[in-house]
């Protein structure tokens, strides 16, 4: 009987964590999102500009960087709702 209960808790444990990061990435998907864009839209900015090459590299690495945790964002989100909640839960995916 105790060893049941501590299963369930722990299973609730990580379904809370699993519901948590993932609310947190579903709303940190988006500014990552806008950044990235914003980023690659100043890299742009410059290179048809008189930047001769200077500066150029840092707008161009923070919009991969932000693309990334962005890309990260909508992987982690899908891959929670339907692998990871399904799998502690024993519902099936949404």
């Amino acid at each position: 009987m105790d060893g049941t209960r501590s299963q369930q808790d722990e299973r609730s444990r990580q379904e809370a964590r699993a519901r948590w990061t993932m609310r947190t990435w579903q709303w940190a998907r988006w500014p990552a999102l806008i950044l990235a864009v914003s980023w690659a839209a100043t890299w742009l900015r410059n290179l048809g500009g008189d930047e001769q090459g200077r500066d150029l590299w840092w707008p161009l690495a923070n919009a991969v960087i932000w693309t990334a945790l962005t890309v990260n964002g909508f992987v982690t989100c899908r891959r929670i709702r339907t692998t990871i909640l399904p799998a502690i839960t024993g519902r099936p995916s949404t």
